[in-house]
């Protein structure tokens, strides 16, 4: 007679095939997160999405023949201290000194004066501005497009603080 020996088979504990199932998981999302691209925009864009603002978006165009016919005042809504480039003749109104600021141009602008305002390319701070305006009873109140960004690459004129032309 032949003696046949048997081998004992070890079933992994429930444990076990836990922790392996979770391993694996682990193992597939992190190669899923490598693989995958970018679902979200990091800017958006006026083209693309449906954006609240207090006030319609204008063109560089319409802005630009606005500017050389002399039809709109053109309000600089940028938060820094020191403008460097500005659209010429712009006058300066920021949100957070907006009273300070309009006091100092009243002599100048009007509530029936057809307004341009502009930033840095976002129109949501811009918006901001806006409210400010038509609070105060501004009702031809304008947001730039792309703002002094757009402008400056459709050719507009930009200038220095100072008034010289870059």
């Amino acid at each position: 007679m032949t003696a046949t020996t048997r081998t004992r088979r070890v079933h992994p504990t429930p444990v076990t095939e836990a922790l392996r199932l979770v391993g694996a998981i682990l193992a597939v999302g992190i190669v899923t997160w490598l693989v995958r691209p970018d679902r979200l925009p990091l800017r958006a864009d006026a083209e693309f999405y449906a954006l609240d603002l207090p006030a319609p978006l204008v063109s560089v165009d319409e802005a630009r023949a606005a500017y050389d016919e002399g039809r709109h005042v053109f309000i600089d809504t940028r938060p820094e201290a020191t403008l460097a480039n500005a659209i010429p003749g712009a006058f300066v109104i920021r949100a957070a000194s907006f009273a300070a600021d309009l006091d100092a141009v009243r002599e100048f602008i009007f509530p029936e004066d057809p307004l341009i305002l502009y930033g840095e390319g976002s129109p949501v701070p811009v918006g901001d501005v806006a409210v400010l305006f038509q609070a105060r009873g501004h009702t031809d109140v304008r947001i730039l497009q792309g703002g002094l960004e757009a402008w400056r690459a459709a050719g507009g004129p930009v200038a220095n603080p100072g008034g010289a032309t870059p």
